[in-house]
């Protein structure tokens, strides 16, 4: 593999057992189905390369572009392997007045990424995403771990959330 080749899945036997079943129970359903079926390949394998998303179209009886698109459209899918955990901060007027900047530094400089494009740790437990709005303006700033959310954010709640992460 060349450093300009997409990662691939590294499956576990588990996995791969859990997609074997899982594409069974799909086959056939159509386009209606993509959806669903991405989330619960995802929430098996962490992320879809090309190689899974064509066994989904496949068992979809879709086109694999249809695949594809919806992979590049919905930001909660990815193609590209992510952190264990998954930082989502709100990038909003609201949240960057509330200061959100200094709550993307200190992840952006602790997780080593970019504090304007995000990205994943080198050891591949954390992804900062940078969002537009995650809707939550009341609480601001606001961001999620995973899918758990975190209200009223300051710097030293998530350094002190970070240290006693790793």
């Amino acid at each position: 593999m060349t450093s300009s080749s997409p990662p691939l899945l590294s499956l576990s036997l588990e996995q791969t057992r859990a997609l074997q079943t899982l594409f069974r129970r799909y086959k056939g359903r159509g386009r209606s189905a993509l959806l669903p079926l991405l989330h619960e390949v995802q929430a098996i394998t962490g992320w879809v390369d090309a190689p899974t998303a064509r066994a989904i179209a496949h068992t979809l009886g879709i086109h694999d572009i249809d695949v594809h698109n919806v992979l590049e459209f919905y930001g909660l899918f990815y193609n590209r392997p992510v952190g264990k955990r998954i930082i989502r901060v709100c990038r909003d007027i609201t949240c960057t007045v509330a200061g959100n900047d200094a709550i993307i530094q200190v992840l952006a400089k602790r997780l080593g990424v970019d504090a304007h494009e995000g990205g994943t740790s080198a050891d591949g437990q954390f992804t900062l995403e940078l969002h537009p709005c995650l809707g939550h303006c009341e609480v601001a700033p606001f961001l999620m771990v995973n899918d758990q959310p975190v209200e009223l954010a300051t710097p030293d709640m998530v350094a002190q959330w970070l240290e006693d992460e790793t």
